[in-house]
């Protein structure tokens, strides 16, 4: 496979381990921001964000097949997950502090959030089996090129939006993985 095989098995066989790396990395400075606007601008999905740069940091990146084994994932995303993300932001300008409509849109977050961890987990799960995965090569290039390549993105959107992305989980990254608050 590659030199960081043996990271790469443990990594993909822990539980919850690319829910932790997402949890690491959408926390630390600028990446939160560089994914939404990768999100609002290339309407790019996170969760796949997230799971490419976990790859990349195993020594994967996504096989021509992904499409194919994202297929479930991204329809999971489109039935709960989207659907939810647009009802909490509609929520936003009318929910005031301490309002009704307040309690209900942290509701519809923490709901969107456990669906983002269901995304995670079977994208984790996709790469434990190895549908969609394959090991990295010289050839695919940097962070970048990847995420350029997986959105089918031209170069002006790569400067713009992925570079940064790209910058910033790379920064991230290198941080220690922390679990989750409460396990």
């Amino acid at each position: 496979m590659t030199a960081h095989s043996t990271q790469s098995d443990t990594a993909l066989a822990a539980p919850g381990a690319l829910w932790r790396f997402a949890c690491t990395c959408y926390g630390a400075p600028g990446v939160a921001d560089a994914c939404l606007a990768a999100q609002e601008s290339l309407d790019a999905d996170v969760c796949e964000l997230l799971w490419l740069a976990w790859l990349y940091r195993l020594g994967l990146t996504a096989a021509d097949d992904a499409p194919r084994a994202l297929a479930p994932v991204r329809a999971l995303q489109a039935r709960h997950t989207r659907p939810l993300r647009a009802r909490r932001r509609a929520l936003k300008p009318l929910a005031r502090p301490g309002s009704p409509l307040e309690a209900w849109r942290e509701y519809l977050k923490r709901a969107e959030l456990e669906a983002e961890h269901a995304t995670l987990d079977a994208l984790q799960a996709l790469a434990r089996r190895g549908d969609g995965v394959r090991a990295r090569r010289a050839e695919d290039g940097d962070l970048v090129a990847i995420f350029q390549h997986h959105l089918e993105t031209p170069a002006t959107s790569a400067e713009s939006f992925l570079m940064p992305l790209a910058r910033a989980l790379e920064h991230a990254a290198t941080r220690p993985v922390l679990p989750p608050r409460g396990e």
